[in-house]
């Protein structure tokens, strides 16, 4: 089996820069020769290396923003021509690595990825303002979500990911101003709509983000389906108090939450206001934004799902 690790070496705070020959050994005692190890050089480097790549596992070590950024390179390719893809967790959220139950160990995760059938795996096809096309295939998020982003990622994230997404979540919905946007959406159970001043809105296709927030309780990654929650604005010290629900779980047992199962989405801001969209850890674009999920994109190595 050929295996390339795409590696982001200022990942985990620039620590995984100091394990590189580490992390080849590692790889090499699993899977024997047939390893490369290529790390990134600067942003977007991980999407032009996965879109290169000639292997038949494709392993991103990093954050979400590496897995994310791999992703979007394997979304140059042929469906079939894609390699299976596996993720080891070297970075501040790490939540996809969450929702696919991988261990952090890196010796117990390239095992799994040696003797673990990989599952088809969807992913959301994300269409912003300007024709900014990115593909999602942990969650999505707009509004007070992508100023949390958009705050994490021009700051420093040396106290950890859960720490510093509370922080700038804090900080965040203290300076928020909310804008009103109008929701579409198409689902099994059909169609529906909402508009209102909004807080933030989830497309979760894993099950975690913003450092352990677990926005998509019942969700699988491999069934065709997101789970979309609307979180309306609402009076800070209200917000504030209500945010533990964002990690246990139960956000959508507040009233005036909506929580639905979708297959596809379109945001919009009526009075043209600029409202910031994260995909997966990452800040690409504003709304407008179409939101699609794509079934059984890529094959991907999951201890939990499938």
């Amino acid at each position: 089996m050929r295996v390339t690790l795409i590696v982001n070496p200022r990942s985990a705070g620039g620590g995984t820069a100091s394990r590189l020959d580490a992390l080849e050994r590692a790889a090499r005692e699993v899977f024997g020769d047939s390893v490369t190890l290529a790390p990134t050089e600067r942003p977007g480097h991980a999407s032009d290396l996965a879109a290169a790549a000639d292997t038949d596992l494709l392993v991103s070590v990093g954050g979400d923003g590496t897995a994310n950024e791999v992703v979007n390179g394997l979304a140059r390719l042929e469906r079939d021509a894609r390699p299976v893809l596996g993720v080891l967790a070297a970075g501040t959220g790490c939540d996809l690595v969450k929702t696919l139950g991988m261990p952090r160990d890196v010796q117990a995760a390239l095992e799994l990825m040696a003797t673990t059938e990989p599952i088809h795996a969807d992913w959301v096809r994300v269409g912003l303002a300007g024709g900014i096309v990115r593909r999602s295939i942990n969650v999505a998020g707009l509004g007070l979500s992508g100023a949390v982003v958009d705050a994490v990622n021009r700051g420093s994230k040396a106290l950890g990911g859960r720490v510093s997404f509370a922080l700038a979540t804090a900080r965040a919905t203290m300076a928020w101003r909310a804008p009103v946007v109008r929701v579409a959406w198409e689902g099994p159970e059909g169609r529906g709509s909402w508009e209102g001043p909004i807080a933030t809105v989830f497309v979760a296709n894993g099950r975690y983000c913003g450092g352990g927030m677990l926005v998509g309780p019942g969700g699988r990654i491999d069934d065709g389906i997101v789970e979309m929650t609307i979180v309306p604005q609402m009076p800070q010290l209200r917000f504030l108090r209500n945010a533990r629900r964002l990690y246990d779980g139960t956000i959508a047992e507040v009233p005036g939450v909506v929580h639905t199962r979708v297959r596809a989405v379109r945001a919009e801001v009526p009075d043209g206001s600029r409202v910031l969209v994260d995909v997966d850890g990452e800040q690409p674009g504003d709304l407008p934004a179409e939101l699609e999920v794509e079934p059984s994109a890529v094959r991907i190595v999951s201890r939990t799902q499938g």
